[in-house]
């Protein structure tokens, strides 16, 4: 992995060229393990284009930030006041202008970043999305783990199938699946399981709550497993019984417009495209204004990040891109109905990553 990290701090580096930038302060977690492999809970980078990185962390991270780092040539700096000492090294690199991770950085800390830069000629310039414009495309280590959680949150899943049951609250199935994720191979959980249940399932991200599970009842499970750092996302509406008529139609349309959504992740795509795809099959079902959030969203280190399918989304589809397909349709004091897979864009034929089933009608549980 050192050589990998090692090739993505030269292509942060390359970046900061292009820009003109002499260093980035980086305070994403996600990024700083991205660039350097360190996956402690308190640290900042600093990543000069000619070649330089500093990580400044504090003394509970002394051996591990270096045993994570060794082979990146990148330098350690331990403090307790994190400020002062990522304004010594900017004084003593005699860099003029650093940019900063202004969507991760406190106000609080950059109040004291330029208190201690006082007088000097050093200036900052919030930036966004150097790192993440990275992280969008996987290689094949990270697309190695990002399978192996699509895998578990399938497993997960089809747990569900099984241990579901009438009486039973959506705070019980909740703790299921994420005890079945952390005992058969998870690092954690990539985010607190959703489970919803009758007209509770109008509400898209919808806590567990003690509601007990009924007959006729639509549930909701939005889960995901974390491997090696790397997330997956998943989500399936199933009813319990017997389906009725309106819950048979609002799950076929969902099922078609991501059908339709999936199809069209291929590269080159504009990801507003793919969302005004699964709108449109939305509408043509009379719900396009029944579906309240974006087509899809980026997974990788973080279960929700680069590119988005939305409709104000400016991103393009990159092979390699690992991305969520998951419309929806929800309807107040009745329910609703979302269905999730990540796909893996590449020049030709989109790869479904998760497999758990996903049939053209309603699963009956």
């Amino acid at each position: 992995m050192q050589k990998v990290h090692r090739q993505r701090l030269a292509q942060v580096q390359s970046k900061l060229a292009d820009r003109k930038l002499p260093a980035l302060v980086i305070f994403s977690r996600a990024n700083i393990r991205y660039l350097t492999g360190f996956t402690g809970s308190a640290g900042i980078l600093v990543v000069g284009r000619d070649g330089w990185a500093w990580l400044i962390t504090d003394g509970r991270y002394k051996l591990q930030s270096r045993e994570q780092t060794k082979g990146t040539s990148v330098k350690i700096a331990i403090a307790k006041q994190t400020h002062k000492v990522l304004a010594n090294i900017l004084k003593r690199l005699g860099v003029r202008q650093v940019g900063f991770e202004g969507r991760h950085c406190t106000v609080a800390f950059l109040d004291g970043l330029r208190e201690e830069l006082k007088g000097t000629k050093i200036r900052l310039e919030s930036v966004a999305n150097i790192v993440e414009e990275l992280r969008a495309v996987k290689d094949e280590g990270e697309l190695t783990n990002i399978r192996k959680a699509a895998q578990l949150a399938d497993a997960a899943f089809e747990h569900a199938l099984k241990v579901i049951r009438v009486g039973m609250t959506e705070q019980e199935l909740a703790w299921e699946i994420e005890a079945f994720l952390r005992t058969h191979g998870a690092d954690a959980i990539a985010f607190p399981p959703i489970v919803v249940s009758g007209e509770r399932t109008a509400l898209p991200h919808g806590q567990p709550s003690d509601r007990q599970l009924r007959k006729g009842d639509l549930v909701t499970m939005d889960l995901g497993a974390m491997v090696n750092g790397y997330c997956s996302d998943l989500t399936r509406t199933v009813v319990i019984g017997k389906p009725s008529a309106e819950q048979q139609r609002l799950y076929r349309a969902v099922w078609e417009a991501q059908q339709r959504g999936i199809e069209a992740m291929v590269a080159k795509q504009k990801g507003k495209k793919v969302d005004s795809i699964v709108r449109e099959v939305l509408d043509k079902h009379g719900l396009k204004k029944l579906f309240m959030h974006g087509t899809g969203h980026g997974v990788g280190l973080e279960v929700h990040e680069a590119p988005s399918l939305g409709q104000r989304s400016k991103d393009i589809l990159r092979p390699n891109m690992v991305v969520t397909v998951e419309p929806g349709v929800y309807v107040p004091k009745f329910g609703g109905v979302r269905i999730e897979d990540m796909v893996l864009v590449s020049d030709s034929s989109p790869e479904i990553l998760t497999r758990a089933p996903n049939p053209p009608k309603i699963l009956s549980v």
